[in-house]
């Protein structure tokens, strides 16, 4: 990339800011460098964002009709001008989209897809983006490993000096304990004795009450008992009563006389249906005599009147047959005498017209034989004025054909509008993609190489975070073990002394306790249990 201006981009760059404010408005805005990358990432050169680029004149080929030349040329001119446009419009847009990384890959972008060379195409792994977070969370880490140790080592001095405080303190409260209780196990007598008085009234008062209850109780079930007794002896007189032979025989001998009444008016209502269907048998019988005598009458005058209506057809269909037979012959006698008479004038007029024929088809062949002529003389002339046209249309080919001429243009300028406008145009679209294609593809390469990179500078540091943490659990282990000795010889070590050389054997420092002791003002200041 950047073949065309070599050492000389400093040079360039001053050149473009001054001839195009639209240049030095980007190169302000975001810096020379940025503005460059940007273009590399589009796939462009220097020259085709430089409005007086030398590739950019115009040259047109000195066949071409001079009436041509400026139209060409200002086609030409305005086509690379809107090229130009266009391509800083991306410029534009992609300088808003690079960050610091991207245009540090994109500056050792050159020509085509390269291997990456660590030694030179990539940055110190402690560079790389995102390694300072994993340098901050790792010193961080120490930090804590190392304030822990310090934290473990001030609890051993300060455990000590707290637990004889303590001891003390714990003396103090057990002496008030003793007190507290003895006081409330005098108030807890006192207070038992009152409840027993209390509790006697109370149960002499529930004796009362439990008698006067079970005095209610007794008068309830007496009286209950009183109504049960009364009503159970209603119910007996009932059931003696109901119950009763003479109650029972009269209540029989009803049903009795009941069932015999409702045979007898049964008995009689059939003899009445049986006496009215017989008078309606009698009555319906009469009723169909009548209409079979009906029907017969009819019948027989119906048949009487079919047979006279038939005869009277027959005789008018005899005599209407006897007419038409009469017709058709005298018709047919007078169709045949038409014809006759149709055959000879027929005859007749065949005669007379064959005397005209001859001078009638005479006459018509004449005219055709004419016409014949005429027509015949109409197409040569027709064909003789074709012939001319084809001869004329030959020399003005060979006119326009010496004149080159193609498409309604001159072939000249058909040439510099196809190869070197629109032809031009095309292979320099094409270049620019690919190089714009290639410069991706190298910036991802080397972004893919930079991650590679920076996960194996934080395997490392991993590893080596690893062996330090191995190395801070040894010396823990080993501390918490001298700590426990320690811490065993201090607490059977009343004398403050030794155990301050003690604590400076194992290498921590003597604490001092805080003026004030919070959390035992706390304790002291809670609520006593008694």
């Amino acid at each position: 990339m950047f073949s065309t201006i070599g050492n000389r981009l400093h040079e360039t760059t001053g050149g473009l800011a001054n001839s195009d404010a639209k240049l030095a408005t980007l190169m302000n805005k975001h810096g020379a460098r940025k503005f460059w990358a940007a273009v590399k990432a589009q796939g462009l050169e220097p020259e085709d964002v430089d409005r007086n680029a030398q590739k950019d004149q115009i040259v047109v080929h000195e066949k071409v009709p001079a009436g041509t030349v400026p139209q060409i040329k200002e086609h030409r001119s305005k086509m690379w001008e809107d090229l130009r446009q266009s391509r800083l419009r991306d410029i534009e847009v992609c300088l808003e989209g690079l960050n610091e990384d991207d245009i540090r890959r994109y500056w050792k972008c050159s020509y085509g897809i390269n291997p990456v060379d660590p030694n030179k195409d990539l940055p110190p792994a402690d560079e790389l983006g995102g390694m300072e977070e994993f340098n901050r969370m790792q010193e961080e880490h120490h930090g804590r490993v190392k304030a822990e140790q310090k934290r473990k080592a001030t609890a051993l001095g300060l455990e000590f000096l707290m637990e004889k405080k303590k001891r003390e303190a714990a003396d103090a409260k057990v002496a008030a304990f003793e007190k507290r209780i003895a006081e409330y196990k005098k108030d807890q007598a006192e207070e038992w004795k009152n409840r027993s008085i209390a509790a006697g009234k109370k149960a002499e008062k529930r004796t009362a009450d439990a008698a006067r209850a079970a005095k209610a109780r007794a008068d309830w079930e007496d009286e209950t008992e009183a109504a049960l007794w009364q009503r159970f002896g209603g119910a007996k007189d009932r059931r003696e009563f109901r119950y009763s032979p003479a109650s029972l025989q009269a209540k029989t001998e009803a049903a009795r006389l009941k069932r015999m009444a409702a045979f007898d008016q049964a008995v009689l209502l059939e003899e009445e249906m049986l006496d009215t269907l017989e008078t309606r048998r009698i009555n319906c019988e009469e009723r169909l005599e009548v209409r079979r005598l009906d029907v017969q009458a009819k019948r027989d005058q119906q048949r009487a009147d079919s047979q006279a209506a038939f005869q009277k057809r027959q005789v008018m269909i005899h005599a209407k047959t006897t007419e038409w037979v009469e017709g058709m012959l005298v018709d047919h006698a007078k169709s045949k005498q038409h014809l006759e008479d149709s055959r000879e004038q027929y005859r007749q007029n065949l005669k007379e017209k064959s005397k005209s024929t001859g001078d009638v088809r005479n006459k018509t062949w004449k005219k055709v034989e004419e016409n014949k002529k005429k027509n015949m003389s109409n197409q040569n002339e027709s064909n003789s004025n074709l012939m001319a046209r084809h001869a004329a249309a030959d020399v003005r080919r060979e006119e326009l054909n010496s004149m080159a001429f193609k498409n309604e243009n001159d072939i000249y300028t058909f040439r510099e509008m196809k190869h070197h406008t629109f032809g031009e145009l095309c292979r320099r679209r094409r270049t620019e993609i690919k190089n714009r294609t290639d410069n991706h593809s190298q910036h991802l390469i080397y972004n893919l190489a930079e991650k590679q990179s920076k996960m194996g500078a934080q395997a490392k540091s991993m590893y080596v975070l690893r062996k330090a943490r191995m190395e801070i659990g040894k010396q823990a282990l080993t501390l918490q073990d001298r700590a426990s000795e320690g811490f065993l010889k201090i607490q059977s070590e009343p004398n403050e002394a030794k155990v301050i050389a003690t604590m400076n054997a194992m290498g921590f420092e003597m604490p001092v306790l805080p003026e004030k002791d919070d959390d035992v003002q706390e304790e002291e200041g809670a609520k006593a249990a008694f």
